[in-house]
């Protein structure tokens, strides 16, 4: 038997833009490009759209004609949808491995450790996830999963992999030859700015990083730099949270889909983005010391800029939205002026701390005392999680929320809302 540890990175191609391909087959084929919050920017896009060069990122404005003239189809996000088939893609996946750790919303590890054919598992698992959610996947094999993920990237850029690349039966040298053509920004967990310091003491590549001695990896750049090194050599040593480590601060922020100047609206729209910061706080397991809430006006408009903003000191640090929306409502109350039309606000969780290890505060009491309120808390995120972000939301946040932001061209809610399932017509 196998005994030598084994990933599959699974990550479903171009997620958001396969996702309305599924339930409009009419699109399959076409440039098709999905646009962020407010119809702001392209966040997703098809294959055609890629090779057409629309360029991710990229605000609307500035491609509109671009996207005309390829004849492109353009979707305001629907991440009710997104969501609800995130959720189908992973529990599908958990199914093929002893344990899977999900990564992001589109993309997932799995250890198959043990597993006599892993390549034919892989296929297997690109079929499966295909023929019964019409998604398209690829699949990167490798030791470990920095190699894992790496295989993935090779899968993508080769159409004559047909999805699937190991490093697992690679040897040593044909392993060094494929990672010599891999930018060492392009390995997992460095970034341009980390991979301009690499490059000025000669590492390019993420061969000529497995080749760097590991004291100088540590010395000159940190303990994960010389593991990442480690896990592209073969040697398993790393956990998602050493590549992906928690964000020292969290935001939340979006402009109205019209100018707000009712105080309540705002108030509704603070609430939503507290409420928003307070899940991702739960999700990476931290505590908020400090919440900083902006309101401003468009800079663009002809009336005079108008921005104002505060901080809020949470004793004791709290990641309970209940806190972190009384908070935001009181901090909008203070700032708001009367006329001003804003186009914004925003909610910005700061000093963040290990909820597991949370200070506690000489006059206010524990941190995690309110036990009730934990479990709390942790219904609302397993109800969300299970179907779909905003299901259950609180009162404060408002129901019609008239500020939303502009979505124009969004879909169906295929799969959560029975008045908008899909219909199928047999002649």
């Amino acid at each position: 038997m196998n005994t030598q540890r084994c990933f599959l990175q699974v990550d479903c191609n171009n997620f958001f833009a396969s996702c309305e391909t599924v339930f409009d087959p009419s699109l399959a084929g076409r440039p098709l490009v999905v646009l962020s919050n407010n119809d702001g920017c392209v966040i997703s896009r098809s294959a055609e759209a890629r090779r057409a060069g629309v360029p991710m990122g990229a605000p609307l404005f500035e491609v509109r004609e671009r996207l005309k003239r390829l004849g492109a189809v353009v979707m305001s996000s629907n991440y009710t949808l997104y969501g609800d088939m995130s959720n189908r893609v992973m529990a599908l996946l958990a199914h093929y491995a002893r344990s899977h750790e999900v990564y992001s919303v589109d993309e997932c590890f799995l250890d198959v450790t043990g597993e006599a054919d892993p390549v034919a598992l892989a296929r297997r698992i690109r079929d499966d996830v295909l023929r019964g959610l019409g998604l398209p996947v690829c699949v990167g094999i490798g030791p470990t999963k920095t190699l894992a993920k790496t295989a993935n990237r090779i899968a993508k850029g080769d159409p004559s992999l047909s999805s699937v690349f190991s490093f697992m039966d690679l040897s040593a040298a044909e392993r060094d030859a494929s990672l010599a053509e891999l930018a060492v920004e392009e390995v997992w967990g460095i970034n341009r700015r980390l991979g301009t310091r690499l490059r000025l003491v000669g590492i390019a590549d993420a061969a000529a990083l497995v080749r760097t001695d590991r004291d100088f990896l540590r010395r000159r750049f940190s303990v994960v730099m010389a593991r990442l090194a480690d896990e592209l050599s073969g040697v398993a040593c790393l956990d998602i949270d050493d590549v992906a480590p928690r964000k020292k601060m969290i935001l939340s922020s979006r402009s109205f889909g019209r100018k707000v100047t009712a105080l309540a609206e705002l108030q509704e729209a603070a609430a939503m983005h507290a409420a928003q910061v307070a899940e991702k706080l739960r999700t990476q397991r931290s505590h908020a010391g400090f919440l900083q809430v902006t309101i401003r006006s468009s800079p663009h408009a002809s009336e005079p800029y108008v921005r104002d903003s505060t901080t809020v000191g949470l004793l004791p640090v709290s990641n309970d939205s209940r806190r972190l929306i009384a908070a935001a409502r009181d901090a909008v109350a203070r700032l708001y002026r009367r006329h001003v039309r804003y186009a914004k606000v925003g909610v910005c969780a700061l000093e963040l701390s290990d909820a597991e290890h949370a200070q506690d505060d000489l006059f206010v009491g524990r941190a995690d005392a309110d036990a009730r309120g934990e479990r709390l808390m942790a219904a609302v995120d397993a109800i969300n999680q299970k179907f779909g972000r905003g299901k259950l939301k609180w009162a404060s946040e408002g129901v019609a929320q008239p500020w939303k932001g502009r979505r124009d061209n969004v879909s169906p809610r295929y799969t959560t809302h029975k008045d908008e399932l899909p219909i199928v017509k047999a002649n």
